[in-house]
């Protein structure tokens, strides 16, 4: 429901190579065809559908890789580009596998192989699942929940490679396009969001806010059932806890395990994270010798974490405006209660019937110009990891015209510094 609504904000249907979207196959191919035809062979598909276009959902241009590259070429070029899969074509043109961050700590890392003498082929995930860009996005959407996929590969109708879903960046996009619409919001809307707050079960000025872009949506996908807590999702899960002494080969194999990013833990107190993306480009893509390199040396330190009482609502707007894949989840007290991703989030609150209606909702919504900015707003709640730098905001007074907004210029999110930090 929620992709679904704001997929129906998209007043036009072509899009920029240039943006990280599709634009046309004829465009692409010309730039990453490796033989005369890359034509997908027979494999899993998602089944057609009416309804919007995954187009709608507009697929990240894929970062290509050959199906006789070594694993550490394949990581150094995604380490690169920032990115976190490659979709691997065979020698054909076709395409062979995807390639993906969690592949690499997995079953590269965690089982002692040589990434400069690994093909590829090895370790990638072979004929995996792909979707054409004009069979339907919700099936598409629903495809990536059930299976608890992040990416999945997009092919135009003649079977050429165009792009990549990535989940994340569908959520992103689809709170984006809520925020976008709120100013649009009619007094009685307003007045059915004040009421669907104590449905939430979220609190406080920080959650009105969040309830006012989620809540109303959330509510309707899934019965009007209040929305879980970080606490009851990670009921009964594994944390994945290292110490900042454990070095990368055994973080790996503790990830792999458990499918989670690591938390580094020192006499009890939060003090790092490393996730998948981390193993990929700051270990394995710069050929750090992984026995002897402690986690602490590679680790992000210092990592905002948030409380287990914090709604799906509320994690789900912390993640997007910070662009974050992954949650620590601490008591008041510092006790590491564990950590949720992107995915336990959709997963967790509903399964696909509730987030396919929720993204049905939002693709109702408007244009969209896919920027990667969030909103500048923030709110004033200990929960939110963004108000720990700062008690208020301020800003010049201006005089009322006509013209437009100040918004319409698309302020870049603030990077915030403490007036007592070191230069």
């Amino acid at each position: 429901s929620l992709f679904d609504s704001t997929m129906a904000m998209d007043g036009d249907d072509s899009y920029s190579v240039t943006s990280g979207s599709v634009r046309t196959s004829r465009t692409f191919r010309s730039k990453v065809t490796v033989s005369k035809s890359m034509s997908v062979s027979p494999r899993k598909s998602v089944p057609k559908n009416i309804g919007k276009p995954v187009s709608k959902l507009r697929p990240k241009k894929p970062l290509i890789s050959n199906i006789n590259d070594s694993v550490l070429m394949v990581s150094q070029m995604l380490a690169n580009k920032r990115g976190s899969a490659s979709l691997v074509i065979g020698i054909d043109g076709s395409l062979a596998g995807i390639l993906t961050d969690t592949d690499v700590t997995r079953r590269l890392v965690a089982k002692d192989l040589d990434a400069g003498r690994t093909n590829v082929s090895k370790v990638m995930t072979a004929n995996p699942t792909v979707v054409s860009m004009s069979d339907s996005a919700m099936d598409a959407l629903s495809t990536m929940v059930e299976n608890h996929f992040r990416h999945l590969p997009v092919v135009d109708d003649n079977g050429a490679v165009v792009g990549v879903l990535d989940i994340a960046k569908c959520l992103n996009d689809a709170i984006r396009k809520l925020e976008k619409a709120e100013d649009k919001n009619s007094d009685a809307t307003e007045d059915a969001v004040k009421q669907m707050a104590a449905l939430q079960g979220a609190g406080g000025h920080q959650a009105a806010m969040l309830t006012q872009l989620l809540g109303p949506l959330m509510a309707q996908a899934f019965g009007n059932k209040s929305s879980p807590t970080l606490r009851s999702l990670l009921a009964g899960k594994p944390a994945t806890i290292v110490t900042p002494t454990t070095n990368l080969r055994d973080t790996a194999v503790a990830m792999a395990e458990d499918r989670k990013a690591a938390l580094i833990v020192d006499n009890g107190e939060l003090v790092g994270i490393f996730g998948f993306k981390d193993m990929m480009s700051r270990a394995v893509a710069k050929e750090l010798p992984l026995e002897h390199t402690p986690i602490e040396s590679v680790m992000t330190p210092n990592p905002e974490a948030v409380s287990p009482d914090m709604t799906v609502i509320e994690a789900l707007q912390v993640l997007h405006d910070n662009k974050f894949l992954n949650l620590p989840v601490c008591e008041d007290d510092g006790r590491v209660c564990g950590l949720v991703g992107v995915m336990d989030l959709i997963y967790g609150c509903g399964g696909a019937e509730g987030w396919r209606s929720l993204f049905d909702s939002t693709m109702a919504m408007g244009s969209d110009d896919g920027s990667e900015t969030g909103s500048v707003y923030s709110a004033t709640s200990k929960r939110s990891v963004r108000s720990t730098r700062t008690k208020a905001r301020s800003v010049v007074p201006m005089k009322s015209t006509s013209e437009k907004p100040v918004s319409k210029l698309r302020p870049k999110k603030p990077l915030i510094s403490n007036i007592n930090d070191s230069v």
